[in-house]
């Protein structure tokens, strides 16, 4: 028990409290460089001016289309829009920051599947914890 996370799961008779280990387990994977990276990106997509404008576009042609606007013209300008997006460095940076935190995070659940021998992922409940989830 070097990790000082680890010694606050469990408890005094040597058993572990499951709702502060996952609550431990939060706070590590919240403290990673690629959770962090990947906040730091979405922080960054949500304050970029660039971005709001086409999103903002995007939400007009998507809306014209919902009331039966001519469906060709939306559809095209939503798809021009779409790869003005997907062109932009801060977008391809954010997309490559949720992959690897994606990725960080289901390595954490098939460890943890593994070891309890079922889908612990599917089969979690999310929590109003104060963790940020």
């Amino acid at each position: 028990m070097n990790n000082p996370n680890e010694q606050t799961a469990v408890g005094s008779e040597g058993t572990i409290d499951v709702f502060q280990a996952g609550r431990v387990l939060g706070e590590i994977l919240v403290g990673t460089p690629a959770y962090q990276d990947f906040i730091n990106a979405l922080r960054a997509i949500n304050e970029d001016p660039q971005i709001q404008q086409i999103a903002t576009q995007m939400r007009s042609h998507q809306r014209a289309l919902q009331l039966g606007g001519d469906g060709r013209d939306h559809q095209a300008e939503l798809a021009r829009l779409q790869a003005e997006l997907d062109a932009l460095p801060i977008v391809q940076h954010y997309r490559k920051t949720e992959l690897e935190a994606l990725t960080l995070f289901r390595a954490v659940d098939d460890f943890i599947s593994q070891a309890i021998g079922f889908p612990f992922a599917r089969n979690a409940h999310r929590s109003s914890c104060s963790c940020g989830g």
